[in-house]
């Protein structure tokens, strides 16, 4: 029987700071946002995390880092271990600079990357079951399993992403339990697409419509799969596997390259 997963606490960041001033991924147009309906989706998100009883912490944003709204991309964290992001792009180095003083409050082991060695956090990382899988060929350098490996203390399989929409992991591979995966096959090489396959016991490809609407930008907890609206097929396929649906919009976030999955940092997660 597939483990069921509870998220207990995360960090989430105020999106007051939040709009699109530079190009760095394919989903980018400076100007874009319409930063009041941002604001008003993030607080829906945020609600809809507290009524399904998950604890918040919220840090403040700091004024020219517009996407430091992006928590997850901040961290990869396993129980007391936390790996620092080491960003790509020079706009958005500064980001982890500002959550550095939040996260030494919280008492974590801080491990720090060489700074030759790129990495962008939970956005490039995906637990399946024990496994942690890793994305490389966009933000993340080749060789960034063996340093999550020995911090983290867990094995590490690395995915080559090839599709420049699909930068980061979590926005083509959504992991539902111990025995599903939903996964964008166009994103990945066929070497990575063949690893998916071989360690994914029920791996379901989406759609182009379902991966363009961030379908694998979804949250999971407690038989919940919070997703972007829009996606119905997607909805009904989680039905189908024993999972209700919460359907929210956060497509102002989407303007950036983010969704769900990226706005939110786990702190503390249970698995029964």
């Amino acid at each position: 029987m597939a483990k069921t997963k509870y998220i207990k606490k995360v960090l989430l960041c105020e999106p007051s700071q939040f709009s699109v001033d530079y190009v760095i991924n394919p989903w980018m147009r400076v100007g874009s946002v319409n930063k009041s309906v941002a604001a008003a989706q993030w607080n829906n998100l945020a609600n809809t995390l507290t009524k399904l009883g998950i604890k918040k912490e919220i840090i403040k944003p700091v004024k020219g880092l517009p996407d430091m709204v992006f928590a997850a991309d901040q961290a990869v964290i396993k129980n007391n271990n936390l790996v620092l992001s080491n960003f790509h792009y020079p706009q958005r180095r500064s980001e982890v600079k500002k959550y550095l003083p939040w996260f030494e409050k919280q008492k974590f082991k801080i491990h720090k990357l060489p700074k030759k060695h790129f990495f962008e956090g939970s956005g490039d990382c995906v637990w399946y079951k024990d496994l942690l899988f890793t994305g490389t060929g966009f933000r993340n350098s080749p060789k960034i399993c063996k340093f999550l490996s020995k911090y983290l203390r867990v094995e590490t399989k690395c995915l080559e992403l090839i599709n420049p929409k699909f930068y980061h992991l979590d926005t083509c591979l959504f992991p539902l339990n111990d025995t599903v995966a939903f996964y964008y096959p166009p994103a990945f090489s066929q070497k990575s697409q063949k690893i998916l396959k071989t360690l994914v016991k029920n791996l379901i490809s989406l759609t182009d419509k379902e991966a363009n609407n961030f379908a694998a930008n979804s949250l999971v907890t407690d038989h919940h799969v919070i997703m972007q609206k829009g996606n119905k097929n997607f909805a009904d396929k989680l039905k189908t596997l024993g999972y209700k649906t919460v359907e929210i919009d956060v497509s102002e976030f989407m303007k950036s390259g983010g969704g769900i999955h990226c706005l939110v940092q786990p702190l503390e997660e249970e698995y029964a």
